[in-house]
């Protein structure tokens, strides 16, 4: 018999919408009109799918150091000349937002 998501999300404890995308998404789901319904034999499967894979450690602690030279990381120094080349090509063709022989200069803070 065919279980529904509501049926096989309660049954695998986990939420009804996270179960129907994962179906989705591995064409588990059987649709037979408006009806959503998932085989109980794909259940396990949709299980070991969703299983995550065992990570590296992030750190290789006191033996992972010997192999470092200066105790320095290891990124590459980043590399600004592109953008401030952009920055002065932009700050070359940008027009004066004022004309000095309009405007009048206004000391603020004293009285006339």
């Amino acid at each position: 018999m065919l279980l529904t998501i509501k049926q096989a999300a309660t049954r695998l404890g986990v939420p009804e919408y996270s179960l129907r995308k994962v179906a989705d998404d591995h064409g588990m789901t059987i649709r037979i009109g408006r009806a959503v319904r998932l085989h109980p034999d794909d259940l396990s499967e949709i299980i070991s799918l969703c299983r995550g894979e065992r990570k590296d450690r992030a750190s290789t602690g006191a033996s992972g150091q010997m192999d470092r030279q200066s105790g320095k990381s290891g990124t590459a120094t980043p590399d600004y000349r592109p953008a401030q080349t952009a920055a002065a090509m932009l700050k070359r063709s940008s027009r004066a937002t004022l004309n000095a022989n309009i405007a009048q200069v206004v000391p603020l803070g004293r009285k006339t």
